[in-house]
């Protein structure tokens, strides 16, 4: 949503068609050889957080940003259309939570149902919210403070269903080469230094799209051992993990997430030791194209 990427991204339930280079990619294995050759560095690979979803102006909005909010740097919010209604968001700022404005409202620069906000706060913002007005109404939205992706995924906000106060992020990172999936739980996010949410290692995460008919895809471990990442490093703690992989050994078919322009709105749930847990609808993206 918050970046460039979706210009150029394609909602259709197939795969994008390949240019020769990008065939060129799948000749390297994604088993559990852990090997995806072509990694973007960090330093080219944009920070975006999805933030959940609004209700205004009669309209449901995701919002996410790109970056972190800083004084004197720009920042970029997307908002894009999700569900009922056709309002259309007017402009945006950073804000304190008593009301004062932290840099001066901005138009979003718009094409089809999604915007992009771009802002800029002067003074210091530790304690300030995201501000969308659609027409005469407004509404404030928590952006995450410190919260980023450090897997070159992209990061949600994940929530408790029996603690609604309780936030915790889970990360995706999909393969568009190959249509596999990588996921991480967090219980507490800071970029670079994430304290793991683990959960048994039997937790099955259910991701389901629904642009693509509703489609399902179910994530589990690598292997009940270590349960490696795709770098080799083990992911198990006292038969607990957070992270899980997609298909795995599971024989769940792949094709229709492949393809770098991939891009489709999805939901993550899943439950664990008789607690659920789930995340707001938000648009996701291969890494490739981030």
């Amino acid at each position: 949503m918050a970046s460039a990427y979706e210009h150029d991204a394609d909602m259709g339930p197939g795969p994008a068609d390949e240019s020769d280079e990008k065939k060129q990619k799948k000749e390297h294995t994604h088993g559990h050889s852990h090997g995806h050759g072509h990694e973007h560095s960090h330093e080219h690979i944009a920070k975006v957080v999805a933030l959940g979803t609004v209700t205004v102006g009669g309209t449901t909005f995701a919002i996410d940003r790109e970056g972190q909010v800083e004084a004197g740097l720009e920042t970029t919010f997307g908002v894009e259309i999700v569900g009922g209604g056709t309002a259309v968001p007017t402009s945006a700022w950073i804000a304190n939570p008593d009301g004062e404005k932290l840099c001066d409202p901005v138009s979003g620069d718009g094409h089809d149902n999604h915007w992009h906000f771009t802002v800029c706060p002067l003074v210091p913002v530790k304690k300030s919210v995201f501000v969308l007005k659609v027409g005469n109404e407004e509404v404030v939205v928590d952006w995450a403070r410190l919260a980023a992706p450090c897997k070159d995924g992209i990061l949600s906000v994940l929530k408790a269903a029996d603690a609604p106060e309780w936030r915790g992020f889970l990360e995706v990172k999909l393969h568009g080469d190959a249509g596999d999936m990588e996921m991480w739980l967090h219980a507490r996010n800071e970029g670079s230094r994430p304290t793991p949410l683990d959960v048994p290692k039997e937790t099955v995460l259910r991701l389901t799209s629904s642009s693509h008919a509703g489609k399902t895809v179910e994530l589990r471990v690598r292997n009940m051992d270590k349960n490696e990442d795709e770098a080799g490093a083990a992911n198990m703690r006292n038969d607990r993990t957070n992270y899980f992989i997609f298909p795995g050994e599971s024989g769940q078919d792949p094709e229709w997430l492949k393809g770098e322009k991939w891009r489709g709105m999805v939901t993550v749930a899943f439950e664990a030791e008789g607690k659920s847990y789930g995340c707001e609808p938000f648009i996701l993206v291969p890494h490739e194209a981030l």
